[in-house]
């Protein structure tokens, strides 16, 4: 619920039906009465009411303006420094992160996932790790066998045993082929989520901040300069 009008009540008294209201105040679209027993008062009460919506106001519009922290010239951050340049898409991403509570909770969501999938993995890769090298293991034993007949007789029972095993893991194994597709999605539309989320920002960067081109311009001037005199005197001499 939404509310548009606040009272606000001084003395720690109760305002009787007699009392009137001596201030108004419009702060964040909505409307603050002040109720008080002197004018003095009320106009001091709102005066401080007003002084405070602007700043909370202004703090808002330099959160949204500000240049973010890794496209900052005077950044002192080391770790943002130092990978500046070779991944700036990352430590853009990273500071939206910090101001955008719904790209939070889902890195908080990547991290328990991530953070979790071994311990969920390790009971059954251990089961099908330990499984799958006794049947390596058998197929190395039956090298050794000098009879045919009784060689081919012993592979075709150790297959068996094979199938019937993939058979009892099947469903593990159709849910380990979900996770494994998921997990691509996942890393894919992450970085599509990067993306879309910081080429606004650099965009925006790039409008506001081209640098004036009279530096550049003098010195493409002064290289033209020197270019002619140069050939010039070697020309002469």
């Amino acid at each position: 619920m939404i509310i548009n009008e606040v009272i606000i009540f001084f003395d720690g008294m109760v305002i009787g039906q007699d009392s009137f209201i001596r201030g108004v105040a419009f702060c964040n679209n909505r409307t603050v009465y002040l109720i008080m027993k002197t004018v003095t008062l009320s106009l001091i009460a709102l005066l401080l009411i007003l002084v405070s919506c602007n700043h909370i106001s202004s703090k808002k519009a330099d959160q949204q303006t500000a240049v973010p922290k890794p496209l900052q010239d005077d950044i002192d951050d080391y770790s943002i420094k130092k990978s500046r340049g070779d991944n700036l898409l990352q430590d853009i991403y990273a500071d939206q992160v910090g101001k955008q509570p719904e790209l939070q909770n889902l890195e908080n969501l990547m991290k328990h996932f991530y953070d979790g999938l071994p311990d969920s993995l390790k009971s059954f890769q251990v089961y099908d790790n330990k499984s799958n090298a006794y049947y390596r293991s058998t197929n190395d034993a039956l090298n050794n066998v000098q009879d045919t007949v009784l060689r081919d007789r012993l592979r075709a029972l150790i297959n068996e045993s094979k199938h019937k095993y993939l058979d009892t893991i099947k469903r593990f194994s159709t849910l380990m082929a979900h996770i494994d597709s998921n997990k691509i999605k996942i890393e894919d539309y992450h970085t599509v989520l990067k993306i879309v989320t910081t080429l606004p920002i650099i965009e925006t960067y790039q409008y506001k901040n081209l640098p004036d081109i009279k530096s550049v311009a003098n010195l493409a001037n002064e290289a033209q300069r020197l270019k002619a005199k140069t050939i010039q005197l070697a020309n002469k001499h």
